[in-house]
């Protein structure tokens, strides 16, 4: 555990219920069975495993006496293993994609998802991310077949097919199309 995080984590969240005794025990006390004998009938599980289970549960954090001693979910617990886990994903998404208007759009060189033309803001920043990727400097030319081609790793996660992807960059501008040849018109 790193300072300033919950003592449980989501690693350790996933982990104990990666057991499917565990995972088990602790539904049946998420939805209401509280009392070791009420876990075991919820469960159908023998009361040494269960019990074990239990031992678990309570030993990593997710579990925890309530009132009367009787077994509950340890809400604030789980929560932050949520707010942590939520919290390393941000951090992955800003070091897989710096640039915070394509996040969930473009991943290194695939894009996950052309925004559509009611997005025009996104849409013109992920063009123009794709655009300056791909295609040397302005006034360079390429022949269509070569425009695919090198589009086509864009495609990949199937957003959309390099055809029409080429299309959308000469929309919006960014590659001009003259008799077959296509240049990059400005630096993205």
């Amino acid at each position: 555990m790193t300072t300033g995080e919950p003592a449980l984590g989501p690693d350790t969240f996933t982990l104990a219920l990666a057991d499917p005794t565990a995972r088990r025990v602790f539904c049946a006390v998420a939805l209401g069975s509280s009392g070791p004998s009420a876990i075991v009938s919820a469960t159908g599980l023998d009361v040494p495993v269960a019990a074990k289970a239990i031992g678990k549960l309570t030993r990593e954090g997710l579990l925890v006496p309530g009132d009367g001693g009787v077994l509950v979910v340890d809400e604030a617990a789980v929560a932050g293993a949520a707010r942590t886990a939520a919290r390393r994903r941000e951090e992955e998404a800003a070091a897989e994609q710096p640039d915070p208007r394509l996040r969930g759009l473009v991943r290194g060189r695939v894009l996950l998802r052309l925004p559509e033309e009611a997005e025009p803001e996104a849409r013109e920043a992920v063009l123009r991310h794709v655009a300056g990727a791909t295609f040397a400097q302005p006034g360079e030319q390429y022949d269509e077949r070569t425009v695919t081609e090198l589009l086509e790793p864009w495609c990949e996660a199937g957003a959309t097919d390099a055809v029409s992807l080429r299309r959308a960059l000469v929309d919006l501008g960014v590659l001009h199309r003259e008799s077959g040849n296509y240049r990059l018109t400005t630096a993205p």
